[in-house]
């Protein structure tokens, strides 16, 4: 989820010449963020902290190449990988309300889609009764005014979008191992026309290595007929914990 702090301490001096002209880098780098950037309290830099060593590779160098640079060593904190870039211009840029961000994103929507799904997106599947299953692509946040934009974005490429709220405000939730007070409640888009799988696809898809294989397993689904697909499913997923994970994924 979104974290960010404008406190300003001190003059900043650019490290960088960012190009900040819209492009489809740029508009996936701001989805990303509007969906998983981190503020280095008080000071004014980009940068992700995420679990998924695979995904911040990919937006480490989509980063350096916006700021035409090689792309930075990725560390470790705690149970995360890190990067973050000593740049105030890119910062500025990315902290701004959304309506100025606005150019870029319209400019070049599907980009920005894949970032913010990539950062917050998901898909899933629900075996159910009948031997037939329910694939799931949804996107996860708290902030109304994202999804709002999100979901227009996806109504203009043609998906039908539900929105619904799983998680309410005050209630406890625990990543890795500590626990939370929500915030704020979780609002969920999701999509479950079987013809807008494919359409999702085509036209916005991962960039995120797991998430982009499990779409590409929904899209060679469907052209199965129910009782196939769902025994396929059964026979390449496996439940582990609350989730329906590839077979090659367990460990």
């Amino acid at each position: 989820m979104r974290m960010y702090n404008l406190r300003t301490t001190a003059p900043w001096v650019e490290r960088y010449n960012p190009d900040l002209s819209p492009s489809p880098a740029l508009a996936y780098l701001i989805g990303f963020w509007l969906g998983d950037g981190r503020d280095a309290v008080g000071e004014k830099k980009v940068r992700f902290q995420l679990a998924d060593k695979q995904q911040l590779d990919y937006v480490n160098i989509v980063t350096a190449k916006l700021l035409d640079r090689e792309p930075k060593p990725i560390r470790m904190e705690g149970q995360f990988y890190a990067v973050d870039y000593d740049t105030a211009l890119m910062y500025d840029y990315l902290a701004q309300p959304l309506e100025e961000l606005l150019p870029c994103i319209k400019a070049y929507p599907s980009q920005f889609l894949r970032g913010f799904f990539d950062a917050e997106g998901y898909i899933t599947f629900h075996p159910a009764t009948g031997a037939s299953l329910v694939i799931e692509l949804g996107v996860a946040n708290t902030n109304l005014d994202y999804l709002d934009l999100v979901q227009n974005l996806l109504d203009s490429l043609g998906m039908t979008v539900r929105r619904r709220v799983t998680n309410k405000k005050g209630g406890i939730m625990t990543i890795r191992g500590r626990s939370f007070v929500r915030k704020h409640d979780v609002w969920h888009l999701c999509i479950r026309r079987l013809e807008d799988i494919p359409r999702f696809s085509r036209k916005v898809g991962f960039a995120n290595a797991r998430k982009a294989g499990k779409l590409r397993d929904a899209v060679g689904m469907l052209r199965l007929s129910p009782h196939d697909r769902c025994a396929w499913f059964l026979d390449h997923y496996a439940k582990r914990g609350r989730f329906w994970v590839r077979n090659a994924e367990r460990s």
